[in-house]
């Protein structure tokens, strides 16, 4: 496992090399925004990974394994930021952001359904697909519902009950008291770790361990 250092190393070489000129210590410098010194301790670790080949003062060439290696984070570098671009809307400078941090984290499995997905997409879009349109206009619009605990509520919101995460035997003693999915909760007051709640028409005194089991749907702000 290369750390995501080395991999961005091996994707800018990569793309330095794919310019068709030589590369040397301070075009990767540039390239990474860092001292020529710690690029050139980099680059002697890739070295002797057998990534790169580098003669004293000379050129920096990568090695098959480099090579293949850098494609592949590169290939991972344009999938994620097509995604965003093109699937989620996000500007170019912003989808690739959002690419360099997450491209070395990424296994096979879901590097390829990424890609089929992607490619579905631009299948779809290609043939004027309707449900396109639709995907970007559902995902500009914001988040109607966020769920949270009622110690993250403040005094006078209310919200459905979206679920339960207390243990047996808390568990069943909320539900006795109304404390079920899809009830309707109203948070009358909370002062001193004490929650003050109205379910149906009945008003309950609520622990902090207890309110921080009923999570609620609650409308964005």
């Amino acid at each position: 496992m290369l750390s995501p250092r080395i991999e961005d190393y091996l994707e800018e070489l990569f793309l330095l090399e794919s310019t068709g000129r030589s590369i040397t210590v301070t075009d990767l410098a540039d390239r990474l925004k860092i001292t020529k010194g710690t690029v050139t301790a980099t680059v002697q670790k890739l070295v002797e990974l057998d990534l790169v080949k580098h003669e004293r003062y000379g050129a920096l060439h990568l090695t098959e394994a480099g090579r293949r290696q850098g494609m592949t984070v590169f290939h991972r570098h344009e999938g994620f930021r097509a995604f965003f671009h093109e699937l989620l809307g996000l500007d170019r400078d912003h989808s690739s952001e959002m690419a360099c941090s997450m491209e070395h984290y990424i296994d096979s499995v879901t590097e390829d359904r990424l890609y089929a997905l992607l490619e579905y997409f631009r299948k779809a879009r290609a043939e004027h697909q309707p449900w396109v349109d639709e995907i970007f206009l559902a995902i500009e619009k914001p988040i109607l519902l966020v769920p949270v605990p009622l110690t993250l509520c403040e005094r006078g919101s209310e919200g459905a009950i979206l679920r339960l995460t207390a243990d047996e035997p808390l568990r069943k003693e909320l539900m006795k008291k109304g404390f079920v999915s899809g009830a309707n909760v109203e948070l009358v007051d909370n002062e001193d770790e004490q929650f003050t709640c109205r379910v149906g028409k009945s008003e309950y005194d609520l622990t902090l361990n207890e309110a921080a089991t009923i999570w609620i749907q609650q409308p964005s702000k």
